[in-house]
């Protein structure tokens, strides 16, 4: 299994990798918008990259209770403001088409986070909704022509698409790694189970062959010895002691072998 700490770990460099490529795009339309002379959608847009800096940032030391609540309500907070400030004829209210698209992976497609999950695209559609509903086509705030209207909806048309593709992208890169993670693990725990099934087995064989393979020489050269010594003198006893107490000790010797390379087996494991 993975840990809880790897799996922070990667949810934190999902996070961030979403917030690059957010940030690239955010701060690119700021550009542009400054160029053009809107100025309060430049501005708002650098105050939305820099919320999503400040947020990226904590995650990155380690304050990454609220991240997800923070990712979400900022960018639907700052779409819809800029939605309103520039109007439906920008085409600004499209990013919300990626946000949504991006949340399970961005989130973690894990089980601990269908709720949030689901709160978390609840939140996107009825934003997208609302203001699909109740922001006018033209802007109230800024004088934008329609020339710049049709150049900003199409500029915002390829970076929405460019969006979803950089976010599939990542989201199934990242869900590849973790699959990667846990197929390791398992294969991981069931080599070692292996090992251990292994390593039970020499165990039982060693204990086998020390209560009965060793035990049996033993048990002649003890018995041997013992003959010996209840017939001193007798030179057929003599011979007869000292024939089987070399072949006792050959099978002793070989048994101690036998039990050397199992363990031998055992300890190189």
């Amino acid at each position: 299994m993975v840990s809880i700490i790897s799996k922070q770990r990667a949810a934190s460099r999902r996070l961030i990798s979403f917030g690059v490529v957010a940030l690239t795009v955010i701060l690119g339309t700021g550009i542009t918008n400054h160029i053009r002379g809107l100025w309060l959608s430049a501005c708002l847009l650098y105050a939305f990259a820099f919320v999503i800096g400040i947020i990226m940032l904590l995650d990155y030391w380690g304050y990454s209770r609220f991240k997800n609540t923070s990712v979400v309500l900022a960018v639907n907070i700052f779409l819809c403001a800029i939605t309103s400030v520039e109007g439906l004829n920008a085409g600004a209210y499209l990013y919300i088409i990626p946000t949504i698209f991006a949340l399970v992976f961005m989130l973690g497609n894990t089980r601990e986070y269908r709720a949030e999950v689901i709160g978390y695209f609840v939140i996107s559609v009825l934003t997208f909704a609302a203001t699909i509903l109740f922001v006018p086509n033209s802007s109230k705030w800024q004088n934008i022509s329609d020339d710049i209207y049709q150049k900003m909806f199409t500029t915002n048309a390829i970076a929405v698409v460019v969006l979803c593709a950089v976010f599939a992208y990542i989201g199934i890169y990242f869900e590849r790694k973790v699959y990667e993670r846990l197929i390791n693990e398992r294969n991981k725990a069931r080599h070692q189970e292996q090992m251990i099934r292994e390593q039970n087995g020499y165990l039982r064989e060693i204990a086998f062959m020390s209560s009965h393979t060793v035990r049996a020489p033993l048990s002649n050269i003890l018995g041997l010895a013992a003959l010996m010594r209840d017939v001193p003198n007798d030179p057929d006893t003599f011979i007869l002691v000292k024939e089987g107490i070399a072949t006792a000790a050959q099978d002793l010797d070989k048994a101690i072998h036998h039990m050397v390379s199992k363990t031998g087996n055992l300890i190189k494991r």
